[in-house]
């Protein structure tokens, strides 16, 4: 699937399946990150785009992922920030 296709799946999926498009998702690297980082200001998205944005990180695309999370600290709802520190430790920011 294009990755437009699957953003919008993603999207529009119910929270408890969301999860199942991360890797399609993940697996555009650096598309893939900057297509989900204005979703991380989202209280319905964010921890969601930040997995995709791990997953590209570990896939290949770790400093731009771990630039991505660390500038987004200050946006990310409050509810996500542990998810946020979770992933950094996953790029061993």
């Amino acid at each position: 699937m294009e990755l437009a296709a699957l953003l919008h799946e993603a999207e529009t999926a119910s929270p408890m399946h969301r999860i199942e498009w991360r890797d399609r998702i993940a697996a555009h690297g650096v598309r893939a990150i900057e297509a989900v980082r204005p979703w991380l200001a989202s209280p319905v998205l964010a921890a969601f785009a930040i997995r995709v944005i791990e997953r590209a990180g570990t896939n290949g695309e770790a400093h731009l992922a771990t630039q991505v999370l660390r500038s987004a600290r200050s946006t990310v709802p409050p509810a996500v920030r542990g998810d946020l520190d979770w992933a950094l430790q996953q790029l061993r920011a």
